[in-house]
Formats: structure tokens, C-alpha cells, sequence
């Protein structure tokens, strides 16, 4: 057989960073961390075929991020090393355990993919990208991702996912945000948000006004609600809702990265996830998406229960 030829792995593209996360008696603790880093690990937990591409540093902090991504079953062969220093985040949490960030991003090792850098990923596609995060917010990188995803998309060779992740500590323009958004989520498949991106990016709209509008140009909206759960959006018009669990609330530290990685990993399980991604996504159906979205409420709540971004095996999800 002729064509392309697509394998399983999930290649995940951002970000890996060091937070640097408040503690009670004012001291900060450095943790590894990024939104698309914490999604590999739970994907990688999960049984996954991951492969995460990042450009880290040989700095101490990136040895740090370099060595903790490699104690997972996480392919790191697309990883670029720099001396380009390591991105940091400054979180501070709230009496409610959710974090704020602030961040030091200027001239740091996430951001400096070049053109050509993905050139193999389009001559042996994936089942699945994931974007977004900062790697989709700053240059020159993010115009490296976004000619990738371009590609991907309009071949139909993967499923394009982004999770947009929008950081306002940023200090990036409402106006200058809502048009990178529109222009990226028309290259994905499926979009994932929480409640307070939408918030951020459409305060003139409600929630579910933005998603519905979204899906009806043909996205997979999943919109994330932090302890109120999470809902789906189809380009059909149809809603899928589920609850999270209860839980003693630790932190929310990457809790919607884990929900991300449940999520993939149950579309996958599915078969939802490859060539002619539209079709896949449209053959799952509402109690399957309801089956696997309420996995991934499992997943985030277990990670809110614990220190950081800590998400289950798929040896405790069985067990618990």
C-alpha cells in the first residue's frame, strides 16, 4: 500500500517548564511542570504512546525537567537541547488551592523552534497532535506550530488537538488573543478550554454561547469547569455533560492537563483518533464520549488530590 503511512503515537508540542509554586511561610518550591508536559505524563500513564516535543535547556533546571520526563514511559526523541535558559512560572495559589501564574519567558528555551523543525512529522504523521499553551502564544515557535498543525489539518493526516491554556499574566492584548485563537482553532479538530478562557477571551458572551458557536464550525469544543465537571460540544448541536468527583482538594496544578490526557487516551482506545479525523470523531457516540469524558473527571480529580501534577496510573484507576 502506497500513501502515507500513520502510527499510533500522540506527539504532544509545548512547553516544559519550572514552576515555582508559593509555599505556606512564603518560600518557593520549583517544580517541573507545562501544561503540555503534565498532558504527556498522563497519557504516558495511562499506556499511551507518547512522544513529547519540547526544546529544554542544559541548564540545571533543564536537566532537572529532562530527567523527570524521562522516569515515564515518554518517547523524548523530538526533544531539541538548548542552551537557550529554562522558562519559569511563578504560581501562586489560592485559599481554594487554584494557581495564578506569572512568568519569565523572554529569550528562554521554549520558544525557539525554527521552520524545518517538524518536517518529519509530516512525512510520517501521528495519530495525534496536541498544541497550544504558551508554545502557541510566542514566536518564533508558535508560527513552526501552526505551519505543522496547517498541514496536518488539511491533508487529514492526524487528529489536530489544542488546548488553549490562555495565560492573561502574560499580559497579552484581549483583542491581539482573540484573533491568534480563531486563526489556530480553525486547524484543530477538537479544542479544549476551560471555563476561564472563554471567560477571559468573550466576557461579552456566556460560556456556553462561546462554545456552541465554536462547534458549530465543526470543533469538538470541551469546555472544563474546575469542579462543576466538564461539556462537550459537537458540530451536531448536541451537549455531553458529566460531574466531577468529589474530592479532599489538594491543588489544581495540572489538573485540566491530566483531563487532556484522559480524554485522548479514551478517543484512542475508541479509534477516534488519525487519518480523517472527522469521521473518527463523528462515529463516537454520546455515551461513548460520555463513558471516556467521565474517565477524564476521574483523572483531573485524583491530580487535585494530590501535590502538583501527580495523575493516576492506569493500574489506579482500576483499583480505585
Amino acid at each position: 500500500m502506497g500513501g502515507l503511512i500513520v502510527d499510533d503515537r500522540i506527539v504532544v508540542i509545548g512547553e516544559a517548564l519550572i514552576d515555582l509554586i508559593q509555599q505556606t511561610d512564603g518560600s518557593y518550591q520549583a517544580k517541573p511542570g507545562g501544561a503540555p508536559a503534565n498532558a504527556s505524563i498522563a497519557l504516558a500513564r495511562l499506556g499511551a504512546h507518547v512522544n513529547f516535543a519540547g526544546r529544554m535547556s542544559t541548564d540545571g533546571f533543564g536537566e532537572q525537567l529532562h530527567a523527570w520526563l524521562a522516569t515515564e514511559t515518554i518517547d523524548l526523541s523530538l526533544v531539541e537541547r538548548t542552551a537557550d535558559p529554562t522558562t519559569l512560572a511563578v504560581a501562586v495559589l489560592d485559599e481554594n488551592g487554584k494557581a495564578t501564574y506569572s512568568f519569565y519567558v523572554k529569550g528562554t528555551a521554549d520558544w525557539g523552534w525554527t521552520l524545518g523543525a517538524f518536517e518529519n512529522l509530516k512525512v510520517t504523521p501521528p495519530c495525534a497532535i496536541v498544541i497550544g499553551s504558551l508554545a502557541t502564544a510566542i514566536d518564533p515557535g508558535a508560527t513552526v506550530i501552526e505551519h505543522l498543525a496547517a498541514s496536518l489539518h488539511s491533508s487529514q493526516s492526524s487528529t489536530v488537538v489544542i488546548d488553549l491554556n490562555i495565560r492573561p499574566g502574560l499580559g497579552f492584548d484581549r483583542h491581539t488573543e482573540r484573533l491568534r485563537v480563531d486563526r489556530q482553532i480553525r486547524l484543530a479538530h477538537v479544542v479544549k478550554a476551560s471555563d476561564d478562557d472563554l471567560a477571559w477571551l468573550f466576557p461579552e458572551h456566556t460560556l456556553d454561547e462561546t462554545a456552541a458557536v465554536w462547534a458549530a464550525d465543526g470543533h469538538y469544543v470541551i469546555m472544563t469547569r474546575g469542579a462543576d465537571g466538564a461539556t462537550l460540544f459537537t458540530p451536531l448541536g448536541e451537549t455531553v455533560s458529566v460531574s466531577a468527583p468529589v474530592i479532599a482538594l489538594v491543588d489544581t496544578v495540572g489538573a485540566g492537563d491530566s483531563f487532556l490526557g484522559a480524554t485522548l487516551y479514551g478517543l484512542q482506545q475508541r479509534g477516534a483518533l488519525g487519518r480523517n479525523a472527522d469521521a473518527l470523531l463523528a462515529a463516537v457516540s454520546v455515551d461513548q464520549w460520555r463513558e471516556l469524558l467521565t474517565l477524564a473527571a476521574r483523572v483531573g480529580a485524583i491530580t487535585c488530590s494530590r501535590a502538583g501534577c501527580n495523575p493516576p496510573t492506569l493500574a489506579e484507576l482500576e483499583l480505585a
